[in-house]
């Protein structure tokens, strides 16, 4: 006979060992320090930059295809693009406090 049971104990055995123990949300940061808190607010803030930058790019280049679209036949059609590239450069810079 096998030394590990029966095939029903060995499959009762697996199960328990297949399992993940659930642990408390704040529990999960008991042992970080500093560095670590730093290092995950940074991660946070490029995460959210860079879940920004798709939505940034569709408004600026729908923009620019409006401009395209209404002024099909205008000489001024470069100007009226670095107008509206302008706009919205001001405009994101302001937001972000940047100027």
């Amino acid at each position: 006979m096998d030394d590990k049971g029966s095939p029903a104990e060995r499959e009762e055995q697996s199960k328990q060992k297949g399992k993940t123990e659930s642990v408390a949300f704040r529990k999960l940061f008991a042992f970080s320090d500093c560095a670590d808190i730093l290092l995950m607010v940074v991660g946070s803030v490029g995460a959210i930059g860079n879940g920004l930058g798709f939505p940034l790019m569709t408004l600026l280049f729908g923009e620019i295809i409006d401009v395209f679209g209404v002024n099909q036949n205008s000489a001024g059609i470069v100007e009226k693009v670095s107008q509206v590239n302008k706009f919205l450069a001001n405009h994101i810079l302001e937001e972000n406090n940047i100027l």
